[in-house]
Protein backbone atom coordinates (compact mmCIF):
# COMPACT_ATOMS: atom_id res chain seq x y z
CA UNK A 1 0.00 0.00 0.00
CA UNK A 2 2.76 2.51 1.05
CA UNK A 3 3.98 1.97 -2.83
CA UNK A 4 0.86 2.72 -4.11
CA UNK A 5 0.68 6.07 -2.19
CA UNK A 6 4.58 6.85 -3.29
CA UNK A 7 3.39 6.25 -7.06
CA UNK A 8 0.18 8.70 -6.31
CA UNK A 9 1.77 11.20 -4.73
CA UNK A 10 4.65 11.02 -7.77
CA UNK A 11 2.44 11.39 -10.53
CA UNK A 12 0.13 14.02 -8.82
CA UNK A 13 3.86 16.20 -8.38
CA UNK A 14 4.13 15.45 -11.66
CA UNK A 15 0.60 16.95 -12.71
CA UNK A 16 1.27 19.82 -10.48
CA UNK A 17 4.56 20.78 -12.09
CA UNK A 18 3.11 20.07 -15.64
CA UNK A 19 0.40 22.35 -14.62
CA UNK A 20 2.70 25.48 -13.37
CA UNK A 21 4.79 25.58 -16.18
CA UNK A 22 1.99 25.91 -18.35
CA UNK A 23 0.65 28.44 -15.95
CA UNK A 24 3.91 30.23 -16.09
CA UNK A 25 3.86 30.14 -20.09
CA UNK A 26 0.04 31.39 -20.15
CA UNK A 27 1.66 34.56 -17.99
CA UNK A 28 4.32 35.10 -20.25
CA UNK A 29 2.29 35.07 -23.61
CA UNK A 30 -0.05 37.73 -21.53
CA UNK A 31 2.50 39.52 -20.49
CA UNK A 32 4.17 39.73 -24.38
CA UNK A 33 0.83 40.00 -25.64
CA UNK A 34 -2.35 41.51 -23.92
CA UNK A 35 -5.67 39.96 -23.79
CA UNK A 36 -6.68 43.12 -25.83
CA UNK A 37 -4.43 42.95 -28.23
CA UNK A 38 -5.41 39.45 -28.73
CA UNK A 39 -9.00 40.05 -29.23
CA UNK A 40 -8.22 42.85 -31.60
CA UNK A 41 -6.32 40.32 -33.78
CA UNK A 42 -8.96 38.14 -33.74
CA UNK A 43 -11.61 40.81 -34.60
CA UNK A 44 -9.28 41.05 -37.94
CA UNK A 45 -9.23 37.69 -38.38
CA UNK A 46 -12.89 37.36 -38.39
CA UNK A 47 -13.48 40.90 -40.29
CA UNK A 48 -11.35 39.63 -43.27
CA UNK A 49 -13.33 36.45 -43.62
CA UNK A 50 -16.18 37.95 -44.12
CA UNK A 51 -15.14 40.04 -46.18
CA UNK A 52 -13.80 37.24 -48.54
CA UNK A 53 -17.30 35.11 -48.48
CA UNK A 54 -19.13 38.45 -48.68
CA UNK A 55 -16.81 39.02 -52.23
CA UNK A 56 -17.68 34.93 -53.33
CA UNK A 57 -21.90 36.06 -51.97
CA UNK A 58 -22.72 38.68 -53.75
CA UNK A 59 -25.97 38.34 -55.17
CA UNK A 60 -27.04 36.18 -52.17
CA UNK A 61 -26.20 39.12 -49.43
CA UNK A 62 -27.49 41.68 -52.26
CA UNK A 63 -30.78 39.40 -52.09
CA UNK A 64 -30.64 39.76 -48.49
CA UNK A 65 -30.75 43.17 -48.06
CA UNK A 66 -33.10 43.31 -50.59
CA UNK A 67 -35.63 40.90 -48.60
CA UNK A 68 -34.74 42.79 -45.63
CA UNK A 69 -35.63 46.32 -47.04
CA UNK A 70 -38.80 45.54 -48.84
CA UNK A 71 -39.68 43.87 -45.14
CA UNK A 72 -39.17 47.13 -43.35
CA UNK A 73 -40.57 49.10 -46.36
CA UNK A 74 -43.50 47.08 -46.72
CA UNK A 75 -46.22 49.01 -45.15
CA UNK A 76 -46.11 52.32 -46.69
CA UNK A 77 -45.36 49.67 -50.51
CA UNK A 78 -48.90 48.53 -49.41
CA UNK A 79 -50.19 52.26 -48.79
CA UNK A 80 -48.51 53.20 -52.15
CA UNK A 81 -49.95 49.87 -53.78
CA UNK A 82 -53.28 50.79 -52.11
CA UNK A 83 -53.59 54.53 -53.05
CA UNK A 84 -52.34 53.67 -56.86
CA UNK A 85 -55.41 50.43 -56.65
CA UNK A 86 -58.04 53.18 -55.45
CA UNK A 87 -57.37 55.98 -58.21
CA UNK A 88 -57.43 53.60 -61.02
CA UNK A 89 -60.61 52.32 -59.67
CA UNK A 90 -61.47 55.96 -59.65
CA UNK A 91 -60.40 56.63 -63.07
CA UNK A 92 -62.46 53.76 -64.36
CA UNK A 93 -65.80 54.91 -62.88
CA UNK A 94 -65.34 58.16 -64.44
CA UNK A 95 -64.36 56.79 -67.76
CA UNK A 96 -67.51 54.35 -67.48
CA UNK A 97 -69.63 57.76 -66.62
CA UNK A 98 -68.69 59.68 -69.38
CA UNK A 99 -69.11 56.48 -71.53
CA UNK A 100 -73.01 56.20 -70.35
CA UNK A 101 -73.10 60.02 -70.82
CA UNK A 102 -72.49 59.69 -74.78
CA UNK A 103 -75.12 56.97 -75.12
Amino acid sequence: MGEALERAKATRNAAHDALQLQLAQVREDLAARGIGGRIADRAGEVVADAAEIANENKGIIAGTLTAIALWFLRGPIVGLATRLWERGDDDDEEDDDERNDDD
